[in-house]
């Protein structure tokens, strides 16, 4: 899972979370997902929920749930929110309300926080890179965060580690000017129904605005 955020971003985000940055630790292959009926984020939205996390807010479906990722070191990339159809390991995941797991021995937390996506299912990461990069210029142009940004889509792209069959990903214009950015959203999708996952996602992303 491709990782990248830190300055702008860091003082951002780390400001607004609780536990301070995270760390990134390799899932553990055993464990059962955490109690669905425990999971986080319920809303009575039938459609769509609102989040506002580690000065990230935006609108997700409904059936997408929220957990909380493995705490990370600053010194490293790693996780700030998960948002999944599918349950995730009990070993890279809590929900929103319960402590996160401690980083791994590396001050990292999970690498993949699931093994395989169920078909039509979904897995998106908003992640630091920990270092601010350059926004790339190749990929389709949209508008994040009130600001010009790229989309890129591949078949299957990263996403392949855990059986999806397309990976969308981007880096979040952040500050002002935003050349650089060190906030990523990355999107794992199952078919068959693609379309409905991809047209959610990017839903997902005109209502997201960062550090307000």
């Amino acid at each position: 899972m491709t990782s990248s955020t830190r300055l702008p971003i860091v003082l951002v985000l780390c400001a607004f979370t609780a536990s301070g940055c995270a760390s990134n630790p390799s899932p553990s292959a055993a464990t059962s997902a955490p109690d669905a009926s425990a999971s986080p984020s319920a809303s009575a939205s039938p459609t769509s929920v609102r989040e506002s996390v580690n000065g990230i807010s935006f609108e997700r479906p409904a059936d997408w749930t929220r957990w909380q990722p493995n705490q990370f070191s600053p010194m490293n990339d790693g996780p700030w929110i998960y948002l999944s159809t599918d349950p995730l390991l009990r070993t890279c995941a809590t929900t929103p309300e319960a402590s996160p797991n401690p980083a791994d021995a590396q001050g990292r937390a999970c690498d993949w926080p699931l093994d395989e996506l169920a078909p039509n299912g979904v897995l998106v990461t908003w992640l630091s890179t920990r270092i601010l990069q350059n926004l790339p210029e190749d990929g389709e142009a949209i508008e994040v965060n009130g600001a010009p940004a790229r989309l890129e889509i591949t078949t299957p792209g990263e996403c392949d580690a855990i059986n999806a069959d397309e990976t969308m990903n981007l880096l979040v214009p952040i500050g002002q000017p935003t050349p650089l950015s060190n906030l990523a959203v990355l999107a794992c999708m199952r078919g068959p129904d693609l379309a409905t996952a991809e047209a959610k996602f990017r839903a997902m992303l005109s209502s997201a605005t960062v550090g307000s």
